[in-house]
């Protein structure tokens, strides 16, 4: 495979991931409230097990593709004088560890879709609401790498590391901050905050999927252009 079209094929892992993971996060319903009944959530899990195991299976592709477009970002920094400041181990540090947390985070709905499919089911309640809390609090440190990749994208780009328009490195640094409030959002969800809270939520989840599609096709344009592809 020839430097062109590793290229290539590294920028698209982003676009792909960010296909991957709106169909993962949008093909279920939303997750009943946390402070609601077990049997809401059980309820809801058997009405959707198959759209949550096809979201899970869709989560963990996307995560991996994350995994290999943070390296492919890592490896287009700019190299910095010798002794200067660089972000480009935290940028490489911060995709990973979302791309891990991010697969942990499908492990919940995971099993409580694949629990609901056994028999005789989840009879304890306590499991259920386990389970559902969990998924709930693992956005929180999902949301916590998220932030930290996306600081590193949006300094690495204002640092003149990255080679990123500017607009999209003050748009990682506002879907980092949206990431942020979110992680205290959801850590004191037990009360449940309302709706309106969703939206911030919703910004964080959305902003940082934004920002790795637009960073992707930026990269893939430019490797699309950098001349032919070469054989080895």
């Amino acid at each position: 495979m020839g430097d062109r079209r590793l290229a290539m094929f590294g920028a698209a892992t982003g676009a792909a991931f960010a296909v991957l993971e709106l169909l993962a996060g949008f093909i279920y319903p939303q997750q009943p409230r946390v402070d609601g009944p077990p049997k809401a959530t059980l309820a809801w899990a058997a009405a959707h097990k198959t759209a949550l195991q096809t979201g899970m299976i869709f989560g963990l592709l996307a995560a991996g593709l994350l995994v290999w477009f943070a390296g492919y970002l890592h490896s287009q920094i700019r190299p910095v004088q010798r002794g200067g400041a660089s972000v480009a181990p935290m940028m490489l540090g911060g995709g990973v560890a979302a791309a891990v947390v991010v697969s942990i985070a499908a492990v919940p709905l995971a099993l409580l879709a694949f629990m609901v499919g056994q028999t005789p089911g989840i009879p304890d309640p306590t499991v259920v609401r386990l389970l559902g809390d969990l998924n709930t609090v693992l956005f929180a440190a999902s949301a916590t790498m998220t932030g930290v990749f996306l600081v590193a994208i949006g300094v690495a780009t204002f640092h003149h590391e990255l080679d990123a328009p500017r607009w999209l490195g003050w748009l990682s640094l506002v879907a980092a901050a949206f990431n942020g409030v979110t992680v205290w959002e959801v850590i004191t969800f037990t009360t449940y905050h309302g709706k309106w809270w969703n939206i911030v939520a919703f910004g964080a989840y959305i902003g940082f999927v934004i920002v790795v599609a637009s960073l992707s096709i930026t990269m893939l344009r430019r490797a699309s252009d950098a001349g032919p592809v070469e054989t080895r």
